[in-house]
């Protein structure tokens, strides 16, 4: 790839001067040396001392000692949503193991630091593989996002014109790349990335950075896509999965009541005019939550329950720091207004059941003039009761109902 910007050397004026008188040596003489190396030399490339890659408009350079392969890459018309928006059915996680890396990525563990993901999807019975999320940083610092799927891959970026694929060692590669619009200091970011099959499995490379950075971004894709390829076909079957504890349960409010670990935390009474809305139970190797939402016209109260976690302990407040709570200190916009090292404190203050006060609550509430929506109160914060945190979102319902509410959960 560092070669593809290089001039074509000047050939000296003396030699000039005498084309003719070297034109039939030089015919000689490439018969004699160079057609026996072409016949006895036809191997195959590997990857290493950076391939060509070519943007749209440039032109194919004459094979070399460096052109290894070509990559064309072709420009994305847009970026795609799709990845955020895939729901996995009875969703759990491994990492993989030094043994499982190094049968997934044989020839990159070699050259890169590798840490992979896999993704199980699963029912009541059974578990199947739906992707390896992997990342691989080279020896530079640059991180490479790697996916592996049966079948088939989500891009993150679309074509809307026929795209050109490359071969890279008999591999039909499809790659792209996606420039950001300018910012405020006149500087873009440059995402490079690729797809490409290896039997059944499918492949997704994806690696940016600051376009004063794109020839490093694109010799380190192209590297990397190289290794992957020349790795071989993988077995994605080597996996012997676990179904851990996985729910994702729509429950009645009777139902959630119920629930052995949280239901002792749903109040038994609700302001005025609010109806149930919908509960759920939810359970990953992450999460273990019970949703509760009840609603009144565009108003609603938004309950959810969960163990306190560890990154949660920082956001606990007493009722006599003002600062980490009360928004009348910080007007809207918030951004602007809430000091950076207690943005996350005011965003959603965690306060002791035991210290909870109304006037507490209150410092919560703020309204918002919109002639679209429903007036009325908005609140945002959370309680703890020993180990269990309750977070409530509210619209529309005033704080003496809202610590009413609180105070009726027995701790």
């Amino acid at each position: 790839m560092s070669r593809t910007e290089a001039r074509p050397k000047r050939w000296p004026i003396m030699i000039k001067r005498y084309t003719a008188a070297f034109a039939c040596l030089a015919v000689v003489l490439l018969g004699v040396f160079t057609i026996p190396k072409l016949t006895q030399h036809n191997v195959a490339p590997a990857p290493g001392n950076n391939p060509s890659v070519l943007e749209p408009g440039t032109i194919t350079p004459a094979p070399d000692s460096s052109s290894k392969y070509t990559l064309y890459l072709n420009e994305a018309d847009s970026q795609s949503t799709a990845k955020t928006d895939i729901a996995i059915r009875g969703h759990f996680w491994q990492e993989l193991t030094d043994e499982e890396l190094k049968a997934i990525f044989p020839r990159l563990i070699k050259t890169h630091i590798v840490t992979a993901t896999a993704n199980f999807q699963s029912d009541e019975s059974r578990a199947s593989l739906f992707n390896i999320d992997a990342q691989a940083v080279s020896s530079a610092g640059l991180k490479t996002y790697i996916q592996l799927a049966p079948g088939e891959v989500v891009l993150d970026y679309g074509f809307n014109a026929e795209t050109k694929a490359s071969d890279v060692f008999g591999t039909a590669v499809t790659a792209g790349y996606f420039e950001t619009k300018p910012n405020s200091k006149g500087l873009k970011n440059v995402t490079y990335f690729a797809t490409f099959k290896l039997s059944d499995v499918a492949y997704y490379v994806e690696l940016g950075g600051a376009e004063a950075e794109k020839e490093a971004l694109k010799n380190e894709i192209s590297e990397i896509i190289g290794l992957l390829i020349d790795g071989g076909t993988v077995d994605l079957d080597l996996f012997h999965p676990v179904i851990p504890e996985l729910r994702n349960d729509s429950l009645s409010l009777a139902e959630a009541r119920a629930d052995a670990d949280f239901g002792m935390y749903i109040p038994e009474t609700l302001p005025k005019g609010f109806g149930f809305e919908n509960a759920t139970r939810f359970i990953n190797q992450e999460r273990n939550t019970l949703f509760v939402n009840w609603t009144k016209g565009m108003s609603y109260i938004s309950w959810k329950v969960s163990l306190l976690k560890d990154n949660d302990k920082t956001r606990i407040t007493h009722v006599t720091d003002t600062k980490n709570y009360d928004l009348a200190l910080y007007p809207i916009p918030r951004a602007d207004s809430v000091p950076d090292e207690l943005r996350e404190i005011v965003d959603n203050p965690i306060f002791l059941i035991d210290e909870l006060t109304l006037d507490a609550v209150r410092a919560r509430a703020y309204e918002v003039l919109d002639s679209g929506d429903e007036q009325g109160p908005r609140m945002r914060f959370s309680v703890l009761y020993g180990d269990t945190l309750v977070k409530l979102n509210v619209k529309g319902a005033t704080p003496e109902s809202v610590l009413e509410m609180l105070q009726q959960i027995k701790k």
